[in-house]
C-alpha cells in the first residue's frame, strides 16, 4: 500500500460571498494523498468537522479506495 495521507481545511463554501468569517458560509475540504501527491480533494458541503476528521481517518488507513485511471 502506498503512504497515505490527509489534510482538513476550512474553505468558503461555494456562492459564499468570502467575507472570511467562520460560519455557515464556511465548509470543510479533505484533502487525499498518495506518496506525497495530491490525488483527490473532497469538498464536504454541510458536513460536520466530525465527518471532515472521519474522511480523513478512513483515507489514512485504505478504507477509502480511489480508482486509478492511469
Amino acid at each position: 500500500m502506498s503512504n497515505r495521507s490527509s489534510i482538513i481545511k476550512s474553505v468558503p463554501a461555494f456562492g459564499s460571498n468570502d467575507s472570511g468569517s467562520a460560519g455557515p458560509d464556511m465548509m470543510f475540504v479533505v484533502e487525499l494523498y498518495s506518496d506525497n501527491k495530491l490525488v483527490e480533494t473532497r469538498a464536504l458541503p454541510g458536513k460536520s468537522r466530525h465527518y471532515a476528521n472521519d474522511v480523513s481517518e478512513n483515507w489514512d488507513n485504505g478504507i477509502i479506495k480511489i480508482e486509478d485511471n492511469a
